[in-house]
């Protein structure tokens, strides 16, 4: 009998037994009592034709199927407090209504009693939990799984939901598909060499002895670097294996190419290596404060990358300023890749604002002779103000000032030209203006309290941020993608910077072979000084960019060692030994000991493509891919064995409690536990530790976005006029905030009423200037908790990544608002709103908000949810659609659902977090044991979620307690 089938009798014998007197009882006392009530009083307004308020009563019946148990509550606290019937209604007599409620109270508890039904599970593996698993399993990163439809989303919003994780021919064909390519990547012939390619570009003015006469094309708006100034050089690293190396083509022919603008049209040969490769720029144009890049003889100078909004006729569509590629037109089709860029930070000076005056000093060193460079005298080393005066006044125009061996650029608009610290001792000064020379150049030191000393002390702490981005060119811009983190270049020493990927999973023009558009297929490696909140900083320079890949510290590469460990010449390739490599990966890929008979028949396949003539690599794929496309892999299984609720196995347990907390497959250890039988007696050690591990973040990334519903935000598109901060970039950063900041509580083990209201956020330099609060970070692109000290910061009702994406990107909502507080942090949701509700008339536009929703809720059938969702909603109201607080006050007042009257935003805020935390804890935990589980719970679960989670209230509902008390709970460890 399989499983399903047995599942499906237990389920029936289940629904069959029951405390049968109880039912007959209460059965036969419905229909004497309830159902009249019912009908005489309510069924006629709550019935399928008129759901009045959404209300639909005609279909309760003594059963009280858990899916009717919410709405059994709610009319029994209706009949019993006398709400219902309406006033203006006939009554029931008093005595009437006593019998009713006393049933509905009976027939309650009876519902409580019942067992929850424990039949075992079988769910498929999400999208994402199936990349991760693919890839530990493998060690290979290629992200195959991106060609998978995206899963359904539950009722409470995720994605690993037993009843909507569905499997269908094509997603099973699929699956095949993406086992053949991966297995076809990891299982190398050892006997052949491989190939790899390795190349570096130098970068620094006037460093390549030998440049090309030509001037290259690169298209549109490209800004190629003059070919003195950059070398490129094919390399062989060592390794201590036998490969070939690549060797990029240099002869190319082509009909089609670029002078600026204009299309050319005729045939053209080249040969060199710089029409293979080039070192270019593209969006820099009108950079605000300095240039946006410049070479000097130490290499290429960068300013921070102004994100562009990208969108055509609006802003430029090249990418950001200052944006610098190393553009090619080969690099291998997949593998892995390292990217390293020799970097420092360079000794800046600062560029001062127009509003800068002169400064004023008797030490003053004042240089009136600039024929030639000129030497000068610094008596004492420290900040000096360079302020240059022209002789004639004439249009602003970008000067050069070299000081020793620094170079600043910058546009003259006034005297105040530069902040610069200086070493005591000889100077040589030079100047270039388009104007013609200056009058006089002034060199004034600050003393450490002058508002420029301490405004350029500020900027010579900063770190530039370098980040490394690969994808392709297109022809109104590039697709481009981070390469890991931006890493900080924090001192001014040529330091080895290490960026790796997979090729595999980055943007790829995928043109035909042999394509005679000069353009077409050119690839790109980005490399940046990233911007992210906009205060100066000084310059990132560039010293070189190397390449390399595919990437293999042996060979075979580890994907191959990782099938066929220990494997030596020819004399391995026994059945004795394919059935070793079968078993093993078997036992790994089902994340439990492999049966005898599910051996049998995987050798069984491996023994028939080599009957066939399959070669011994070939055979063992084949049986392979069947183990990556059979049920054990791609479901999670929990077999029940009879119809009453069993303890998981200890395998069972080792991969729920994974994929609960790592959104992937169990490692070693765990593994090593569960083999063992010691992995429930050790729960808590393991939660610890699999909760400070960083595959932990795959957690935080999948649950939190999913019960915060931050898709929403993902797919805003807000109004650009009234919300210019909310760039695309910001976006990006702005949704990592609430995982980041959950993350942060679970990790420390913070009471849960920072969820609600904290006195940090969790913010990098990008969120902490969206805040207003850029003057207190450094942390380039980390996340760490900042103090606030502000009203309307702290707590997830207060992120923009969530406030944002509930409204429309120009009006904030506070329905959408209200329905999402109620549903997902006091876990009190409204019900579903009636069909074809009439949206507002017109007229109605020009009237305020409060008045708006009072006419909404006086429609027919609106007033019930309403009721439970515009008091929450109302008091973040004093949020705008971009999600920061609204500068003119906002009539926020609110009743919320319980009759509480709250002023505003922070009096919400201070309710939630004192009065009604309790609910606020029980919201957490109901959506915590939903995803842990992967199924819906019952009534009779989520009553008991209600009451026994109150004995964490004592240590103030600690967040990894709670994550705790769930894995513990019988709800997670039986099936």
């Amino acid at each position: 009998m399989t499983f399903l089938n047995r599942w499906f009798l237990i389920l029936l014998s289940l629904t069959a037994a029951g405390p049968v007197i109880a039912a007959d009882t209460l059965e036969a006392s419905f229909d004497k009592n309830v159902q009249p009530f019912l009908k005489q009083h309510c069924v006629r307004c709550h019935n399928a034709d008129k759901m009045t308020s959404g209300v639909r009563l005609d279909h309760l019946d003594a059963k009280l199927e858990d899916r009717h148990l919410k709405l059994w509550e709610a009319v029994l606290k209706q009949t019993s407090g006398k709400a219902m019937p309406p006033e203006d209604a006939k009554q029931p007599a008093d005595e009437e209504r006593k019998r009713a409620v006393e049933w509905m109270e009976q027939a309650m508890k009876v519902a409580r009693s019942r067992p929850t039904p424990k039949n075992g599970s079988v769910r498929r593996l999400t999208v994402a939990q199936y990349r991760n698993t693919l890839r530990e399993l493998l060690l290979l990163d290629d992200n195959l799984a991106d060609v998978l439809p995206p899963d359904a989303v539950s009722r409470d919003g995720f994605v690993n939901n037993q009843e909507t994780l569905q499997l269908s021919p094509l997603l099973l064909e699929a699956y095949f598909d993406i086992a053949d390519q991966a297995l076809s990547r990891c299982i190398v012939d050892p006997k052949t060499k491989p190939s790899i390619q390795n190349f570096r570009v130098d970068l620094g003015a006037g460093i390549n002895p030998k440049p090309i006469p030509n001037n290259l094309i690169l298209g549109a708006d490209s800004l190629l670097l003059k070919t003195p100034d950059y070398v490129v050089e094919q390399l062989k690293p060592a390794k201590p294996f036998a490969y070939e190396p690549f060797m990029m083509k240099t002869k190319y022919r082509f009909i089609e190419g670029y002078q600026g603008n204009d299309t050319v049209r005729g045939w053209r040969d080249y040969d060199s290596i710089y029409h293979a490769v080039y070192a270019c720029m593209r969006g820099t144009h009108g950079y605000p404060k300095g240039q946006a890049y410049g070479t000097v003889p130490q290499g290429l100078l960068l300013r921070p990358a102004i994100p562009s909004a990208e969108i055509f006729g609006v802003d430029s569509t090249y990418g950001p300023k200052a944006n610098f590629k190393i553009a090619l037109r080969e690099l291998p089709d997949h593998g892995r890749f390292r990217v390293t860029v020799t970097a420092a930070k360079y000794d800046d000076g600062l560029l001062l604002d127009p509003s800068a005056a002169p400064a004023e000093s008797a030490e003053a060193v004042v240089c009136r002779e600039f024929k030639s460079p000129q030497t000068v005298t610094i008596k004492r080393a420290g900040v000096y103000q360079v302020d240059c005066y022209s002789a004639k006044s004439g249009k602003a125009a970008d000067v050069t000032l070299n000081l020793g061996d620094r170079q600043f650029v910058g546009a003259l608009n006034q005297p105040a030209f530069l902040a610069v610290r200086l070493p005591a001792g000889l100077l040589t000064l030079s100047f270039a203006h388009p104007g013609g020379t200056p009058d006089r150049i002034v060199l004034t030191p600050l003393a450490d309290d002058h508002a420029v000393a301490v405004k350029f002390a500020a900027f010579e702490k900063r770190s530039p941020q370098l980040g490394v981005h690969m994808g392709f060119r297109r022809d109104c811009g590039s697709t481009l993608a981070p390469v890991g983190v931006p890493q900080a270049v924090p001192g001014d020493k040529l330091t080895r910077f290490v960026f790796e990927g997979t090729i595999q999973n980055y943007p790829n023009p995928n043109v035909e072979k042999d394509n005679v558009n000069y353009l077409a297929g050119v690839r790109e490696i980005g490399v940046r000084s990233e911007y992210t909140d906009g205060r100066d900083m000084p310059r990132l320079l560039i010293r070189s960019v190397e390449f390399e890949g595919p990437l293999y510290d042996a060979w075979p590469p580890a994907p191959h060692r990782n099938i066929f460990p220990d494997a030596g010449p020819k004399g391995d390739e026994t059945p004795d030994y394919a059935k070793k490599v079968i078993r093993d990966f078997a036992t790994r890929a089902f994340r439990r000991p492999v049966t005898a008979v599910e051996e049998a028949a995987f050798f069984g396949v491996f023994e028939k493509a080599t009957r066939g003539g399959a070669s011994f690599q070939t055979g063992v794929k084949d049986a392979l891919q069947v183990v990556l496309t059979s049920p054990q892999f791609l479901f999670l299984v929990e077999n029940s064995r009879t119809p009453d609720a069993e303890p998981l196995d200890h395998h069972e347990l080792a991969s729920k409690l994974s994929y609960f907390l790592w959104n992937g497959p169990p490692d070693a250890t765990t593994l090593k536990l569960a083999a063992s039988g010691e992995l429930a007696k050790q729960l808590d050690a393991e939660v610890a530790r699999m909760i400070a591990d960083p595959r932990f973040t795959q957690f935080t990334s999948e649950f939190v976005a999913q019960w915060l519903s931050l898709d929403k935000f993902a797919v805003l598109e807000p109004d650009r006029k009234r919300f210019p901060k909310l760039t695309r970039d910001t976006r990006n950063q702005l949704r990592q905030e609430p995982v980041r900041f959950v993350e942060h509580l679970i990790r420390n083990n913070l009471p849960a009423r920072n969820l609600i209201a904290s006195d940090f956020v969790m913010a990098n330099e990008i969120v902490a200037g969206y805040y207003g609060l850029a003057d207190k970070s450094e942390s380039g692109f980390r996340f760490v908790p900042i103090r606030h000290d502000r009203r309307d910061l702290g707590g997830v009702l207060t992120q923009p990544a969530i406030l944002a994406g509930l409204s429309d990107g120009r009006e904030s909502n506070p329905v959408k608002r209200g329905a999402w507080l109620a549903r997902k942090i006091v876990a009190e949701p409204p019900d579903d709103p009636p069909p074809n509700v009439p949206a507002l008339k017109e007229e109605t536009r020009s009237l305020s908000l409060r008045e708006r929703l009072e006419k909404h809720r006086s429609q027919t059938g609106c007033m019930q949810c309403h009721s439970k969702v515009d008091p929450w909603g109302v008091p973040l109201e004093e949020f705008d659609a971009g999600g920061l607080f609204k500068k003119t006050r906002v009539d926020a007042r609110s009743t919320l659902p319980d009759k509480t009257e709250v002023s505003g935003f922070a009096a919400m805020q201070k309710y939630l977090a004192d009065d009604r935390i309790d609910q606020v804890a029980f919201g957490l935990l109901k959506h915590l044991t939903i995803y842990a589980t992967g199924r819906n719970l019952t009534y009779n679960e989520l009553e008991f979620l209600r009451k026994d989670g109150l004995r964490l209230k004592a240590d103030g509902y600690r967040m990894r307690d709670m994550i705790r008390y769930v894995v513990t709970s019988k709800m997670f460890l039986e099936k």
